[in-house]
């Protein structure tokens, strides 16, 4: 049982947004609720900006400054904004500095013991009740598990003006790996892998995860959050211009299941836009990397919104 659960794990470590690059920023930190939340704020060119956009990264183990790809691509979804990036509890600027692929005994114990979505949540905010005020517009956009962060976000507050979720998947996430291990695997694999993925979410469900045990990098309350957030309830509670975004030959998540619940979603604030042909990386066929399609389309929607600026 152990390797179909190994196996099946492997399978959900993933982010829309990977690349490392050399750390450019300053960090700041906002002290808050008894702890420390440090976040960077990279001005626009045309400073004073207006707009603010949060960019909010996926599932892995590396600092958000070291996800240079989302910072590159997907800033430029509001050109002339400010551009928020707040970092996960117990990872600094050194973590995925040198390595895109470090080991998994490289992640830190601190933040695998403390990773959690509504921890994230939490500390995007507090870092927004703390910068709202010097924008007239705050954007969120998010991919993979921060798109369901950004789900979460957009369900809580009513001072961001729009919200943007990329490849977040169905309903819930336990199918979304049950549908990657069965894109992924060999059918006669498949069906082990799946039972044994099943008998480890049971164990979480009941918490017998031990606490130095941190599958696919992750502790006992982000596998426990992961498998028991409900994605349609929180888009149901959206209250302000969502766009959702699903990719269908992305094999990470359940895109069968996103179509499903997007069919059943009754809030006029979201729109959800699908593309035929590109994966969980927004490539092709041909493995053409086709972000600025997504990113002029993200801009179309925005511009229609007609936000007075």
């Amino acid at each position: 049982m152990q390797k179909f659960i190994l196996g099946a794990l492997c399978l959900v470590s993933y982010s829309v947004f990977a690349e490392s690059a050399e750390n450019p920023f300053d960090r700041q930190i906002l002290k808050h609720d008894g702890k420390e939340t440090h976040y960077y704020l990279l001005k626009s060119d045309s400073n004073p900006s207006k707009e603010l956009l949060v960019l909010i990264q996926g599932s892995d183990c590396k600092s958000v400054v070291n996800n240079q790809n989302m910072i590159k691509n997907f800033r430029g979804v509001l050109p002339n904004s400010d551009v928020l990036l707040v970092e996960k509890t117990g990872l600094t600027p050194d973590v995925g500095l040198d390595d895109p692929n470090a080991l998994e005994e490289d992640c830190p114990v601190e933040y695998m013991k403390s990773d959690s979505y509504f921890e994230r949540v939490d500390n995007y905010i507090a870092v927004l009740n703390q910068l709202k005020n010097q924008y007239q517009h705050i954007v969120i956009l998010g991919g993979s598990e921060g798109a369901i962060v950004t789900n979460i976000i957009a369900s809580k507050v009513d001072f961001i003006d729009a919200a943007i979720s990329l490849n977040g998947g169905g309903q819930f996430f336990i199918n979304d790996v049950i549908y990657s291990i069965n894109k992924s695997l060999p059918a006669e694999e498949a069906q082990g892998a799946i039972e044994g993925f099943n008998q480890f979410a049971d164990a979480v469900l009941h918490d017998h995860l031990d606490d130095d045990q941190f599958p696919s990098n992750h502790g006992q309350n982000w596998w426990y959050e992961a498998l028991t957030i409900d994605n349609k309830k929180l888009l149901q509670g959206v209250r302000k211009p969502h766009l959702v975004i699903q990719t269908l030959t992305d094999i990470n998540v359940d895109v069968e299941g996103s179509q499903k619940m997007m069919s059943e979603v009754n809030n006029p604030n979201i729109t959800y836009k699908t593309y035929s042909t590109l994966d969980h990386y927004f490539k092709d066929g041909q493995d053409n990397n086709q972000t600025a399609v997504v990113i002029a389309d993200i801009q179309d929607w925005y511009t229609n919104l007609n936000i007075k600026r």
